[in-house]
């Protein structure tokens, strides 16, 4: 064999080694990469195969486990991240409790359980399973029905669960048509703005736990680089996956705008939507416990407590402000330079150029558009559900 062969096969055969061990690693104890700090372990995890986050898990939307925590009436709050997602998830614990003057809300994770949310590492089905049924959010008689979160775009009929999975589109929207689902978007640049501190904000003690995950970004370019290289579909892929849906009678579909310019409009709308008569005298105290005010003072309940036998406390640090903060419309306004602007039109054009009005409605909200023919060819809706008017 020339020698110069074995200088080139030689380093290859190593290389190959080192990922067969990797992977064999992960295979015979999927948590040992969370073990490892420098370099981070997470990274490990996603380079033989596994998801990311790490803490995020497909399993509990399959068929034979969503009847275990969700059934018919009860409403899953999916919106994108940094969209208004802890805010709306209060908005209808609040509304189905008329303001809950009794105190229930203690811990959202509690009230408003995140089953897609792993606890900690090697976490089984069954543990997963028995933490949720003794949580607040499934377990109190007085909650006409159950709330909970979720990051994850609707499932599409005919496509196998492993390809559904790869795009985290598991969600059961039509297969659960008498279960709701309730929607945020948010212009784009102000949910980068509101992202670039995000990851930073996490629990030094829960990044440890999963390998250093999340990362904090060093700059404003890491943070863009994340929703445009790294996870392309982070923001994009949730709007337009999710579009096709916003007629559906079992979804309601808002804007962080409409939220922000109109919020008893929206109260009303979200209270018609989940089937909850609001007599008047509740309103003031509802609308108290959705401001922005309301909910900085009491931050430490939004803090997503996921205390458990392994771990205790949350997923935010103590820090004031780590998960509440401004709020704003227009704050991610100025911060691209026109490279990245023009990077973000790309996606923008990508992802939503086959979305008929999706591409003007995220800039500003409003009116939902009704469904274009082609849409109502596939299946769509010809007019939205008589209560989300």
């Amino acid at each position: 064999m020339a020698w110069w062969l074995l200088l080139l096969l030689v380093p290859l055969g190593i290389l190959l080694a080192l990922i067969l061990t990797l992977m064999s690693m992960r295979l015979c104890c999927p948590t040992a990469f969370f073990k490892i700090q420098k370099p981070p372990g997470f990274i490990l995890h996603a380079m033989t195969g596994g998801h990311v986050p790490p803490y995020f898990q497909h399993w509990v939307f399959e068929d034979k486990y969503f009847g275990e925590w969700c059934r018919d009436g009860d409403v899953v709050v999916c919106v994108a991240a940094k969209s208004g997602t802890t805010w709306l998830m209060n908005i209808v614990h609040q509304i189905r409790t008329l303001g809950d003057p009794k105190g229930f809300l203690k811990h959202n994770t509690h009230t408003m359980p995140w089953p897609e949310c792993s606890l900690y590492p090697g976490e089984t089905n069954k543990d997963h399973l028995d933490y949720l049924k003794k949580l607040d959010g499934l377990t109190n008689p007085e909650y006409p029905f159950r709330v909970f979160k979720s990051h994850y775009k609707p499932r599409v009929e005919g496509v196998p669960w492993s390809k559904a999975i790869k795009k985290d589109a598991v969600v059961p929207v039509r297969q659960q048509p008498n279960v709701k689902y309730i929607l945020c978007m948010r212009e784009g640049h102000d949910v980068l703005a509101s992202f670039y501190p995000f990851f930073a904000n996490h629990s030094p003690e829960f990044k440890k736990m999963w390998g250093g995950f999340p990362p904090t970004f060093k700059d404003y370019t890491e943070n863009f680089k994340f929703f445009t290289e790294d996870i392309p579909g982070f923001y994009h892929g949730y709007a337009a996956q999710w579009w096709p849906y916003r007629n559906d009678p079992n979804v309601l579909l808002l804007h962080f705008n409409d939220l922000k310019n109109d919020i008893k409009g929206c109260l009303k709308k979200i209270a018609s939507f989940v089937g909850v008569n609001v007599p008047a005298h509740a309103w003031p105290l509802i609308e108290e416990k959705v401001s922005l005010t309301w909910m900085k003072e009491n931050e430490n309940i939004f803090k997503y407590d996921i205390t458990s036998s392994y771990f205790k406390g949350s997923v935010m640090s103590d820090e004031e402000g780590s998960i509440i903060r401004k709020g704003a419309i227009g704050d991610g306004k100025g911060k691209l330079t026109p490279e990245q602007e023009k990077k973000w039109q790309e996606l923008n054009d990508q992802f939503f150029s086959d979305q008929p009005g999706l591409a003007e409605w995220i800039l500003t909200g409003g009116p939902i558009p009704p469904p274009s023919e082609a849409e109502i060819k596939a299946g769509g809706l010809t007019t939205p559900l008589l209560s989300k008017a």
